[in-house]
């Protein structure tokens, strides 16, 4: 028995020494590891929050809807941008996000022109309507239709006039815009020629993004009317017209736009005496022996989706105001009409607005425009 005394305290030392050396070594191992972030409020309520100057992983946060990932932005040289911006495939479009004004300087001047979206609900694309400024870039063109009942000329009679007209956008943040009237037919006040037709005064501009989100959109405008018409037929008037014009979509399937300007005559002492005004819309500008303030409203809503019959009908009404700036003997002009759009099939379009002079110099009794637009 007194031989294994020291055998049995031999191993009793051995465990305990066993014992000690496993216990050191978990606590080793817990040193190491890193212990995770106690839960927050913000985790359980899916917000992600960071310390200021933090690195650490994002917080947990449960399932449920995610917010679209913003669209990269994509820069590219002077010529792949204007071309993309052309010349893109309309079914595989440039990726859009918003602009806004405090970037004017810095960005989207060599991003590729990008259309915005149908407004905050995807309920009001982005068109243009006859008749109203425009407020949002376009890619189209357009071939338009003007009549004019009863002119106010000594032989009466109507008006005609034909336009086409081509939307141009290099980027982002510019576009240009051409005109050309190739028919302008009215009464006038040459006996011998009661009637006739001339080539109208070409109009191009060109258009500064200034800022565009989901449910604003704000423009401003240079443009010129280049006198290639006749002075018989309201032309030969070289006109500049700066303006601003805004596109907003405040709720479900309404759509506000308009906006303000001034036409400004730069050969107004080689023309007649007497006042010249021609309307010809707002869109192409005004032909005018006078500076004139203009202001635009108009107020539509949608009530079709696109891909259906006579997609993204809309129906609205505009209002256009003319304020004579140097003759004040001239009374202020106000117009006011309906106006509608609609999807033809495909990217083909018809567009019809009728206008009707309340007050001022009444050029005619009313005026119809109908119009055919392909986007591209």
């Amino acid at each position: 028995m007194a031989g294994s005394r020291p055998s049995l305290l031999q191993a009793l030392r051995f465990a305990a020494a066993l014992g000690v050396s496993c216990l050191a070594s978990a606590a080793a191992a817990r040193a190491q590891a890193p212990s995770p972030p106690a839960p927050s409020y913000a985790d359980f309520a899916g917000v992600e929050t960071q310390a200021e100057g933090g690195s650490g992983p994002p917080p947990l946060a449960l399932p449920g809807p995610a917010a679209p990932p913003a669209a990269p932005r994509v820069e590219m040289g002077l010529f792949d941008t204007i071309a993309s911006s052309i010349f893109e495939d309309p079914d595989d479009p440039n990726p859009w996000r918003p602009l806004s004004l405090g970037t004017f300087f810095s960005e989207g001047w060599r991003e590729p022109w990008a259309g915005g979206p149908a407004g905050q609900s995807g309920l009001t694309p982005r068109h243009g309507w006859l008749g109203s400024f425009e407020g949002v870039f376009y890619r189209l063109w357009l071939a338009d239709a003007i009549y004019q009942n009863n002119l106010s000329k000594p032989f009466g009679g109507q008006g005609y006039r034909g336009d086409f007209g081509i939307f141009l956008p290099f980027s982002r943040r510019f576009e240009v815009f051409l005109n050309v009237p190739f028919v302008s037919a009215n009464g006038t006040e040459d006996p011998r020629r009661g009637f006739r037709s001339d080539f109208g005064d070409m109009s191009i501009a060109g258009s500064f993004l200034l800022s565009e989100s989901k449910g604003f959109t704000q423009l401003f405008t240079l443009g010129t009317i280049v006198p290639t018409g006749q002075t018989a037929t309201g032309g030969k008037l070289m006109t500049v017209f700066p303006r601003y014009s805004f596109w907003s979509n405040p709720v479900g399937a309404w759509v506000v736009r308009g906006g303000t300007g001034v036409n400004v005559p730069l050969n107004k002492n080689d023309q007649r005496p007497d006042p010249v005004f021609t309307p010809g819309g707002p869109v192409f500008g005004e032909s005018t022996s006078q500076t004139n303030l203009n202001f635009d409203l108009a107020i539509g809503r949608y009530f079709t989706p696109h891909d259906v019959a006579f997609g993204d009908l809309v129906f609205y009404a505009n209002c256009n105001v003319i304020v004579p700036l140097e003759d004040r003997n001239r009374p202020t002009y106000v117009a006011v009409g309906p106006g509608t759009r609609f999807q033809i099939t495909g990217n083909w379009y018809f567009l019809h607005y009728w206008e009707f002079p309340l007050t001022g110099d009444k050029p005619y009794d009313y005026q119809m425009s109908t119009a055919i637009v392909k986007a591209f």
